[in-house]
């Protein structure tokens, strides 16, 4: 670990820096957008993004692990794939601009039409990316990421922001990710040293698809499990539910972002370099499952303590009826700070398979349950989705440890215990908001309710947890040699 591991503490750290400086950025377009646009509005942004990102899959997944994870790759495979990508892009973009009447004809909501049509200019976009990418990422150099998310989120979100004022509504959503995707694409391209030559291998691709063909699918049942909620919500609610959705999902994976991509960046090409070493990943494992668990209770369980008064505070008055949906979504965030850990793992280790069977099972599962609870209300199914999470989580867990050869329950050890800090955390917050003066401000209430928060959480934590706290850092030392 010691010859890779300042590799890994800088990929890390590069990686932080371009999750933390997106999610702050989009957030404050996030909050500006839904001060000016209804839930109305969100919904059909939304949906109309639905088909472009599932049929993105092809060329932003499978094919760019695969030049990651392969363990003699040659300049060859990099020069097929990335003219695969962009032939597949534009044909995939092409025809959803085609389709898009249909789409929307599915959707009940004519509206769409325009919208979807724009929308999967995004798709060729993507493609073009995704090999430079991987190429950066097989290197663990993570630098440009930062800067392509810092250019693309300040020029998307500044055009955004300028036509949601202007008055352009749910079109102002939809140029916003164009700009966005444009921009992250360009600095991908210019700022990358590698550079793709007129070579083709169809050899090379069948290489490459062996690794990356199940990834594919099993990431396109991912994304399709992602969009179920919206379609059956869209389906039985109507727009509004699945923009109270879109709002409650935001706080979610703001704070994955924030707090576990940096982890789950590095574990699949850590892993992948590793991986006929199991001592080393079960350290890794054991190491990165209690710093995400350290940094992931307080966050989900701190927000959903605030909720009641940073939802309406934060985003309007008019998405109050999201706040229960954001407090549910919260333990999720708790699932992923172990399932997608283990989901990497197990791709690093070459079974991309085994991720499509789960996947296809949680889809079989998801849909029966949403299919009942999106007819009864939103609440319920955000209670549906939790439940879809926690039936798979063992299952993720007793794969990684058999195909790894690595202990998963050890680091699991210590959630007990962070369990019990994060709810003194919950518990203190609660009974300060409901005991608080009427006549205090949303703004004193909430930046007192974080700061007694986090004092109680830090404090439970020191107590509790001590030890795990002195050798994460002494894991970080040794790493950074």
């Amino acid at each position: 670990m010691t010859s890779i591991g300042a590799k890994i503490v800088t990929g890390a750290a590069w990686t932080a820096v371009e999750t933390w400086g997106r999610q702050a950025a989009m957030f404050a377009v996030f909050v500006v957008l839904a001060r000016h646009l209804g839930p109305e509005a969100f919904g059909l942004a939304a949906l109309s993004m639905v088909v472009p990102v599932i049929l993105a899959v092809p060329v932003t997944t499978g094919i760019p692990e695969a030049l990651i994870q392969h363990p003699k790759i040659e300049s060859l495979h990099f020069d097929s794939a990335f003219w695969l990508l962009a032939a597949s892009g534009a044909v995939i973009s092409g025809l959803i601009w085609m389709s898009a009447g249909l789409i929307a004809a599915a959707f009940g909501q004519p509206i769409l039409e325009d919208l979807i049509r724009w929308s999967s200019v995004v798709v060729v976009m993507q493609a073009l990316s995704s090999v430079p990418a991987a190429v950066l990422k097989r290197q663990l150099e993570f630098r440009l990421f930062a800067l392509r998310t810092l250019a693309g989120t300040v020029v998307g979100g500044t055009l955004g922001i300028v036509l949601a004022i202007g008055g352009f509504g749910v079109w102002s959503m939809i140029w916003m990710h164009l700009a966005k995707a444009a921009v992250e694409t360009a600095v991908l391209l210019v700022g990358s040293s590698w550079r793709p030559r007129l070579t083709f291998s169809y050899a090379k691709v069948r290489d490459l698809l062996g690794f990356g063909g199940p990834l594919i699918v099993q990431t396109f049942w991912s994304f399709l499990n992602e969009e179920i909620p919206k379609v059956l919500l869209g389906t039985f609610l109507g727009p509004h539910a699945v923009g109270v959705y879109a709002l409650a999902r935001r706080p979610l994976d703001l704070l994955v972002q924030v707090f576990l991509s940096p982890l789950m960046a590095v574990t699949m090409p850590t892993v992948a370099r590793i991986q006929d070493q199991p001592e080393k990943i079960d350290r890794f494992f054991n190491t990165t499952v209690r710093i995400a668990g350290i940094a992931g209770f307080p966050a989900f369980i701190g927000f959903a303590a605030i909720a009641p008064i940073a939802v309406p505070f934060i985003f309007g008055p008019q998405w109050a009826s999201g706040v229960v949906a954001v407090q549910i979504l919260m333990l999720l965030g708790l699932q992923r700070t172990i399932d997608s850990l283990c989901a990497f793992t197990i791709l690093a280790m070459g079974h991309s398979r085994l991720i499509l069977k789960l996947n296809i099972a949680y889809s079989v599962v998801a849909t029966m349950l949403l299919s009942v609870t999106a007819q009864i209300s939103l609440e319920m199914t955000m209670v549906a989705l939790v439940a879809c999470g926690l039936v798979l989580l063992p299952i993720f867990l007793f794969y990684a440890q058999r195909i790894a050869r690595i202990d998963v329950l050890r680091p699991l050890e210590i959630f007990p215990r962070l369990a019990l800090a994060a709810l003194l955390m919950f518990g203190a917050v609660s009974a300060w908001l409901s005991s608080a003066p009427e006549h205090a401000s949303q703004e004193t209430l909430l930046i007192s309710a974080i700061v007694l928060g986090a004092a109680v959480y830090c404090t439970a934590l020191f107590v509790l947890v001590r030890s795990d706290l002195f050798n994460a850092r002494d894991l970080f030392l040794r790493l950074r040699g």
